[in-house]
């Protein structure tokens, strides 16, 4: 809350979202989207966690040298997700890519 002051949710009233396998079980959502929540509830949606574009960990100091993206720019970081294959399965795509493509299609 100190950081991001009067746009911050306080805990309490956030939507709560149970989760498993996960590094935390509890996980917060907006107050207005309780039909995301309900969704989520009916097992008819899935948040991805933990996810990024990156493959190893960086500092401020040493990103620009381990890295070949702009991490500090939301529309970049958008075509990150979109393209990442840190295994390179498939060239020029990325995970994220390929599940946009397939779920797209129904």
């Amino acid at each position: 809350l100190d950081v991001r002051q009067q746009v911050a949710i306080q805990k309490e009233f956030l939507l709560p979202i149970n989760a498993s396998d996960q590094v935390c079980t509890e996980f917060g959502l907006h107050p207005e989207l309780p039909a995301i929540k309900a969704l989520y509830d009916d097992e008819d949606l899935l948040f991805f966690a933990n996810t990024g574009a990156l493959s190893q960990p960086v500092t401020k100091d040493n990103y620009y040298t381990l890295t070949n993206m702009q991490l500090f720019s939301h529309n970049h970081m958008q075509e990150e997700t979109r393209t990442i294959d840190p295994y390179k399965l498939e060239v020029g795509t990325g995970i994220l890519g390929r599940m946009t493509d397939v779920l797209t299609r129904y």
